[in-house]
């Protein structure tokens, strides 16, 4: 196994092994986003070709960290945490902020304008927590 195949797999473990992060969410739900972030996870990891370890993991944990916050925040939403518009706007900046960190310089910039389309999309509506986790895969798909 190569140096960046480890970092890999280290990285979907990161995710793998914090089962608390999707523990409030029904099992469809848990199980999108769970698989979202390993993907997301990987994806970090495999930007480390070419370094070495102390050099990756220098810039892979901040990433890494902010993934498990972003899924954790999401999963809170997901079960109706942010009910409240004060709450809400709270969440936009901690997403943007996390996802601006997790994709990194790969993506075009995630805009407060998108992300409050979802926001208020799911607001507007009685969306299902795996629908909420899939519109915003698709969001993040888009600035990816």
């Amino acid at each position: 196994m190569t140096n960046l195949d480890a970092r890999i797999e280290r990285a979907k473990k990161e995710i793998s092994g914090n089962e608390s992060l999707l523990e409030m969410l029904e099992e469809k739900a848990a199980v999108e986003a769970f698989e979202w972030g390993q993907l997301l996870a990987a994806s970090i990891a495999k930007e480390t070709d070419g370094m070495d370890d102390v050099s990756a993991d220098e810039m892979t944990a901040p990433r890494l960290k902010a993934l498990r916050q972003a899924l954790r925040s999401i999963g809170n939403w997901a079960m109706g945490k942010y009910a409240d518009p004060v709450d809400r706007a709270s969440l936009k900046e901690k997403l943007l902020g996390q996802f601006q960190l997790i994709l990194g310089d790969r993506s075009k910039r995630l805009s407060a304008g998108e992300l409050n389309e979802v926001i208020d999309a799911v607001d507007m509506q009685a969306v299902a927590p795996h629908q909420l986790i899939l519109k915003m895969k698709e969001l993040i798909g888009k600035t990816g």
